[in-house]
């Protein structure tokens, strides 16, 4: 059985890292046929990449200084547990050169309070990538979302805040919803009294077939109800009109004969 190179590494939960933390990777030295190789795994064949100066060795491509610090750190620094990475604010002040060496310093600069039972939370390294003569070529920051050691409550939270919605629906409806039962009035201990009928009017009398309508009696245009037994339109406390004297007709003044001996009398001028 051939022994294991490297010991089996167990990565560490957002809990775990300590905040402030500084951890220096050992050296490497950038070579050409590294660059040649990154370039043609990246698919970068523009002359900036590819191509050297006169009497200049070949310059690093900018991405390849990132992949070579983020693989020195994976080695010589704790493991975290990673979700998902965030690469920020990186600057390259200084060309690097195939045959030049460098190395990483790694440090744990921000450690960002979780939010509630969140299964994850956000940590920031600062990494300066230097020379072995001490100058800056690389410097940027890298964050993460790194998985929380969760006790059982915290696990049970963030799976009911997992649950899909049709599922809380389901749950929901299985159980039926109990009516609420009418409360009985204090001190009755017969029967509920049964609600009263609503009055149904009665029905309206059907005329016989045959029988004459019944006229409604108008009132005069102009007068107004009839208040105390007075008659309309007339003021309170007013003397009553007379009445109007009955009209003659010829029958009482003697029939025909009067109504002739009339006509025959002279018009007076």
């Amino acid at each position: 059985m051939v022994p294991a190179i490297l010991p089996p590494i167990e990565p560490l939960s957002f809990d775990d890292l300590p905040l402030g933390g500084e951890w220096t990777t050992r050296r490497r030295t950038i070579s050409e046929s590294e660059i040649a190789l990154f370039a043609g795994v990246a698919g970068d064949f523009s002359p900036l990449s590819i191509e050297a100066a006169p009497g200049h060795a070949r310059v690093a491509p900018p991405a390849l200084l990132v992949a070579v610090a983020v693989g020195l750190g994976t080695i010589d620094m704790p493991v975290p547990s990673v979700e998902e990475w965030a690469w920020l604010n990186w600057k390259f002040p200084r060309p690097v050169h195939a045959g030049d060496t460098i190395y990483a310093r790694w440090t744990l600069t921000q450690k960002r309070p979780p939010i509630g039972a969140a299964p994850n939370s956000i940590v920031v390294w600062r990494v300066d990538v230097m020379t072995v003569d001490g100058e800056l070529c690389a410097e940027g920051e890298v964050g993460a979302k790194v998985r929380r050691q969760l006790g059982r409550r915290d696990r049970e939270r963030v799976q009911e805040a997992a649950a899909p919605a049709g599922e809380a629906a389901t749950a929901g409806t299985a159980a039926p919803r109990r009516s609420r039962r009418r409360r009985r009035p204090a001190g009755a201990n017969g029967p509920l009294p049964e609600p009263a009928a609503a009055a149904v009017p009665a029905p309206k009398p059907e005329r016989a077939a045959g029988a004459p309508r019944r006229r409604r009696r108008r009132r005069p245009a102009g007068g107004a109800a009839a208040r105390d037994g007075e008659p309309a339109g007339t003021p309170p406390g007013a003397a009553e009109p007379a009445p109007a004297p009955a009209a003659v007709t010829p029958t009482e003044r003697g029939g025909l004969s009067g109504v002739i001996r009339r006509l025959r009398q002279p018009r007076r001028t």
